[in-house]
């Protein structure tokens, strides 16, 4: 019998249509079983995933945001197997690309924001973070870190990545192995999108700031450690103001509504720890 592997699918509403990824999943080319494992109207993040692994049979559990375009036939092969050779080997993970059909609004906001695209390595690469829109562990590795984090409301990738690492595995980027992933189409969905992250950082700030963990700004392939709040609004500042002198006109305005994000929430949750 051929191993199985669980592919989940998180999604933030159930109507999501994910008939484009099952297509992708059914036409690659493997050696081992899959089973396609659609998670969705669940909060937080960390939890919708869980929910998916609790659902899950297979000993390979690979994670898979549903607006997410495997790149190649041979995605998630390159992901499983490494896992299969190396057992220092914790977290396997894909370059993530902006979609060939992009709009040019798209691709200028993605040439602008660093992090919003990771380069397509060809030989395997240590890195800080994997993300969860598409990488991949064991499950009993997985289980014994108690999967993702549910407490927080944004950063479970980081915090899980952070975790597997001091355990002394390897988080690694997967050589040849990419997928595609859609930009904010328009101004309004930078603006909600940032806005939204900055609220979500402000709430693990307020209520769980040990579990807050630093991303460089420059994108998961730069190194960074735990670093207080004094030190991540410095460098908060200093990427603002190199969007200023650099022109990013789509940067400065994702940095303005983060840090408006960021104040509203730690304001709304301020009052709410009080109500507690």
């Amino acid at each position: 019998m051929a191993m199985l592997i669980s592919v989940i699918v998180s999604s933030k509403y159930e109507q999501t249509d994910i008939s484009a990824l099952k297509c992708d999943i059914s036409e690659q080319k493997i050696a081992f079983d899959t089973e396609v494992i659609k998670s969705c109207g669940i909060n937080p993040p960390g939890k919708v995933r869980n929910e998916g692994v609790a659902n899950s049979k297979g000993s390979i559990l690979v994670f898979i945001d549903c607006d997410i375009r495997l790149g190649n036939k041979f995605f998630l092969a390159n992901l499983v197997h490494l896992l299969l050779e190396d057992k220092n080997i914790g977290i396997t993970c894909a370059s993530i690309r902006i979609p060939p059909d992009s709009s040019k609004f798209q691709k200028q906001y993605a040439k602008q924001t660093l992090h919003a695209e990771s380069p397509i390595v060809d030989s395997l690469t240590d890195i800080f973070v994997a993300s969860s829109a598409c990488c991949a562990l064991r499950r009993d590795l997985f289980l014994e870190n108690k999967g993702f984090n549910e407490q927080i409301i944004r950063g479970e990738d980081s915090l899980i990545s952070f975790e597997i690492k001091k355990r002394g595995y390897r988080v690694v980027l997967i050589a040849d192995t990419w997928c595609y992933h859609p930009q904010p189409r328009n101004m309004r969905e930078i603006v909600k999108m940032n806005f939204r992250n900055g609220n979500g950082v402000a709430f693990v700030d307020m209520f769980y700031p040990q579990l807050n963990i630093d991303v460089n700004p420059e994108g998961i392939m730069y190194d960074a450690e735990r670093q207080n709040k004094l030190q991540r609004i410095k460098r908060f500042i200093n990427s603002f103001f190199k969007a200023v002198f650099k022109l990013k006109f789509l940067m400065i305005i994702s940095k303005i509504t983060y840090a408006v994000g960021y104040f509203f929430g730690l304001l709304k949750y301020k009052f709410f720890k009080r109500k507690r």
